[in-house]
């Protein structure tokens, strides 16, 4: 379905350090998240990733506490106008309860803060 939103979960606009560790071949690539959910990412990359690929994930929320880590899989890639990068899309395979609570918790905090902000600026 041409035009459909197929994500379950609302991103919120977020910039924070991803560390992306291709599984086949093993590549690492350090970048910020552009937009967050409960259910995936997007963020930029200097690297090409095959969709489907999987991805291990080192998300940090904030500076000084530990990384959410997730096992994830590239839902879309697209090359970004004028640039040598790339977006990527990641789909978060599985959650652990502890961690799905931390994200959540986060992304209540961001919803928070751009409350203020009018209804339709959010992308």
């Amino acid at each position: 379905m041409f035009g459909h939103e197929r994500r379950s979960s609302q991103r919120i606009r977020a910039y924070r350090p991803v560390r992306l560790q291709k599984v086949n071949p093993t590549k690492v690539v350090e970048t910020l998240t552009k937009d967050l959910s409960v259910g995936g990412l997007r963020c930029v990359s200097p690297t090409v990733f095959a969709v489907s690929a999987d991805v291990h994930v080192d998300l940090t929320l904030s500076m000084g506490s530990e990384p959410i880590t997730v096992s994830g899989r590239a839902a879309w890639f697209r090359t970004i106008a004028h640039s040598d990068q790339f977006e990527l899309g990641i789909a978060f395979q599985s959650l652990s309860p502890e961690t799905k609570r931390r994200l959540s918790a986060y992304l209540e905090l961001l919803s928070e803060k751009t409350s203020e902000v009018p209804a339709g600026s959010i992308a």
